[in-house]
């Protein structure tokens, strides 16, 4: 039995749009140079489904990519997502138009609060100027900094992150500034990202006509995400995975080098990649690895069924208490993320 190539993603009025089981992701930091041939080797291998957000400043690139591969722009299902400064209610929809516009598109397909809080930015007038790029400042970007710390703008970020610092804050009128995005046709569906369960279900009674189509989350078997995954599943919410390769532990450890992980892959005779993102899309999740390796790219789409006794390996790997998440901005930025 081959492993499906979608899942159903709801969208306004519960209508069912198709998510593509695997994703390309284009997170970059700092150049940007590998974008647009990385994104032109995946199109061209088959991918159809582009993971891109307003921070990552590759929306040009990746736009050029789409023009010259050709395909259909209604082939592709294309995801971003704004960053915290352009959380508060009336800036959304201004950071969707950018996204837009530097993309050359009419719609999204997916539209994605990137994170649970809320920053104040430095200006609205700062905002319709900012951009996002190689060597842009945070004056560049529109944000708001106190020293180090960006300033927070409790009001807005969700009501367990808020009352947590001693606020009152509510993330509901940016979800129906998020959902008016879908009512005006710039975006098909509209979700979140790095949210905790308590922090979806903020959002549930008020979703309407609109709902919460995804939840993006760090997810790889050092970190499963069991509990996220089974609450989604209950709730019609699809579960994308950035880093689904994991990241670097502290100690140099990466999963992509665990020696489990590599001699199973080697059994079932798959890059390691492959064999992760396969893992990913047996359990109803949808991988949004990275490459800039042709080889790579091509493989990390050609998932496979894997055998019930590899799926439990893979689900032992997890690392207890959380300690399995290789990215964390909770001492960055002085808040308490990823908390129920």
């Amino acid at each position: 039995m081959t492993l499906p190539k979608s899942f159903p993603l709801k969208s306004s009025s519960n209508l069912l749009l198709q998510l593509p089981s695997v994703g390309f992701g284009t997170w970059a930091s700092g150049e940007t140079s590998w974008a647009k041939d990385s994104v032109l080797t995946a199109l061209r291998a088959g991918y159809r489904h582009l993971d891109c957000a307003w921070m990552y400043g590759v929306d040009q690139p990746v736009s050029q990519a789409i023009k010259e591969s050709g395909i259909p722009r209604e082939e592709i299902f294309i995801t971003s997502k704004f960053w915290p400064h352009f959380g508060s209610p009336e800036n959304v929809e201004l950071c969707l138009d950018k996204v837009l516009d530097n993309m050359g598109l009419e719609y999204l397909d997916l539209y994605l609060a990137h994170w649970p809080v809320v920053w104040k930015p430095a200006s609205r007038q700062a905002l319709e100027k900012a951009r996002s790029g190689p060597d842009t400042t945070r004056e560049d970007k529109g944000q708001l900094y106190d020293g180090d710390k960006p300033v927070m703008d409790w009001e807005h970020c969700t009501k367990n992150i808020a009352s947590k610092r001693g606020h009152e804050g509510s993330f509901v009128p940016t979800w129906k500034a998020m959902q008016e995005c879908v009512r005006k046709g710039k975006a098909k569906a509209v979700g979140v990202s790095n949210f905790s369960i308590t922090e979806i279900e903020e959002l549930l009674p008020h979703e309407g006509d609109v709902p919460v189509a995804c939840n993006q989350v760090e997810c790889h078997p050092w970190l499963p995400q069991r509990e996220m995954v089974e609450f989604a599943k209950k709730h019609g919410i699809a579960i994308s995975c950035y880093s689904p390769f994991a990241g670097q532990k502290a100690d140099g450890a990466t999963l992509l080098k665990d020696e489990k992980v590599v001699k199973l892959a080697e059994k079932n005779g798959m890059d390691v990649g492959q064999f992760l993102h396969s893992w990913a899309v047996q359990r109803g999740t949808v991988p949004l690895g990275k490459s800039a390796t042709p080889q790579r790219i091509t493989s990390n789409l050609d998932v496979r069924r894997l055998s019930d006794e590899d799926m439990r390996a893979l689900d032992g790997l997890e690392i207890e208490d959380g300690k399995g998440r290789t990215i964390d901005f909770t001492e960055a930025w002085g808040v308490p993320l990823y908390t129920d």
